[in-house]
């Protein structure tokens, strides 16, 4: 027999279950080294499927799978513990050991591990989460922040064949979780395994999603690409409410260190955000709130905003034929393109307007605009 690891497999779950007055019914498909994030209003479902596809709560039907392996077969009355079904399960209170260490709450996890699969040595993650000087110490010990990485660090050093993260960051103070989320940003890459991500917190889906499922009332809503699906204004019930608007991905290109600022590249046009530490060439998420950004029909030369990005209307989305505004899309001109918009994938921006704004301008899809907006309407996260 190899000694060699297995090759990391899909995740799938396709489950029915029950929670008092909800009856949920929904699906998922997670590739090794993706990230799927359930959102959704709060008692949407999201915890009770996490919980089911873990074996920590009953399901009535579906099926679970790690690639061809079931771990949950209703049809097949297959049905394996937790222990067995080896998907890692990360949430807000951590789970540590009060009576161990933090060295033995890691070397728990350790000893789980099937002993073919080290890929993730202690050494290795006691150093990349910066445990060292924590080994010794009982977990009354340690802060929120501190709690969550052993509590991560424990998880990855079982070998887990996909994790199962539900609001992981919920316990620690806000100030403290920017360099949390940038490390839960990196276990796709490091573990290599399919990853299941739940956060009532926005920014750490745009931080970490590769693909966005919305339940509503235990039904999938919708789901999609990350940036589809965040930047769709008509979910915003589900999602964002009055600060809705679009993701988008781009590179970092240059820093004004004079003036604070940085410029990202976005379809072959610049667009100046607030200071960033990441160094040119990173990739990163941009979210700019649908109702921060003005439509004009032309550049205009010393106007108080950072930003002015050519482009043309997609399409227009009126809140009922009495409402009091609508949603323009604009599809981004691709400059190094020479505005072909026929390139994919277009990159798509949300305007939030009164229905007179949009009447009075004569804004129809197809007509060219430019998309105003001030550097601080953007807020940045890394994407890897």
């Amino acid at each position: 027999m190899s000694d060699q690891p297995p090759l990391p497999m899909p995740l799938s779950a396709e489950l029915r279950l029950q929670q008092p007055a909800l009856d949920i019914r929904a699906q998922f498909r997670v590739l090794p080294g993706r990230v799927c994030a359930l959102v959704g209003r709060s008692g949407s479902g999201k915890t009770a499927l996490l919980q089911a596809a873990a074996g920590l709560r009953p399901a009535l039907g579906g099926r679970v799978a790690v690639g061809n392996h079931p771990l949950y077969d209703s049809a097949a009355g297959i049905n394996l513990p937790p222990h067995q079904r080896r998907l890692g399960w990360l949430d807000a209170q951590g789970h540590l050991f009060p009576h161990l260490n933090v060295r033995r709450n890691l070397a728990y996890g350790l000893s789980s591990a099937p002993k073919s699969n080290s890929d993730m040595g202690f050494d290795a993650v006691t150093h990349w989460l910066d445990l060292g000087s924590l080994l010794n110490a009982h977990p009354d010990r340690l802060t929120p922040g501190q709690r969550a990485k052993v509590a991560l660090g424990r998880v990855l050093l079982s070998s887990p064949r996909a994790l199962l993260m539900d609001d992981p960051l919920g316990h620690v103070p806000e100030p403290d979780r920017a360099p949390l989320i940038d490390l839960l940003g990196q276990v796709p890459t490091r573990a290599k395994v399919p990853l299941v991500f739940v956060s009532p917190r926005m920014s750490e889906v745009i931080r970490m999603a590769d693909e966005v499922i919305v339940l509503h009332e235990g039904r999938m809503a919708s789901a999609g690409m990350a940036t589809q699906i965040l930047s769709d204004v008509s979910l915003s019930t589900f999602l964002e409410g009055v600060d809705a608007g679009s993701v988008v991905e781009g590179e970092v290109k240059h820093h004004d260190i004079n003036w604070m600022l940085s410029e990202v590249d976005v379809g072959g046009q610049r667009v100046t955000v607030p200071a960033v530490l990441h160094g040119a060439g990173r990739k990163v998420r941009l979210k700019i709130r649908a109702r921060d950004i003005i439509l004009q029909r032309d550049l205009i030369d010393g106007q108080g905003v950072s930003n002015q990005l050519r482009g043309r209307i997609s399409q227009i989305m009126l809140a009922g034929e009495n409402g009091s505004y609508g949603a323009v899309g604009i599809e981004l001109a691709r400059l190094r393109d020479e505005g072909d918009f026929s390139a994919l994938p277009a990159v798509q921006l949300w305007a939030l307007l009164t229905r007179r704004s949009i009447q009075q301008m004569g804004w129809e899809p197809g007509q060219p605009c430019v998309a105003s907006f001030k550097a601080m309407a953007v807020t940045v996260s890394m994407w890897r």
